[in-house]
């Protein structure tokens, strides 16, 4: 009965692994607004999404690679 828990168990976390992988593709409602970003007007991806901000300031929402070469 121990390997059936143990099998029933991986595959649950198979289940869960490709429900975030999933999530991570799913476009965001930002944009970025760096200068730079050769793609402003569309939505970054979740696992692309950068936020930054000064304190009590307004949030602002960069892809990874454009925040990097700020």
């Amino acid at each position: 009965m121990a390997q059936k828990k143990g099998a029933a168990k991986k595959q649950k976390t198979a289940q869960q692994t490709a429900e975030l992988k999933a999530l991570e593709n799913r476009p965001t409602r930002h944009f970025c607004v760096s200068p730079q970003c050769p793609t402003p007007k569309v939505a970054i991806v979740q696992k692309d999404l950068q936020p930054a901000g000064v304190p009590r300031g307004p949030m602002k929402f960069y892809h990874k690679t454009c925040y990097k070469s700020l």
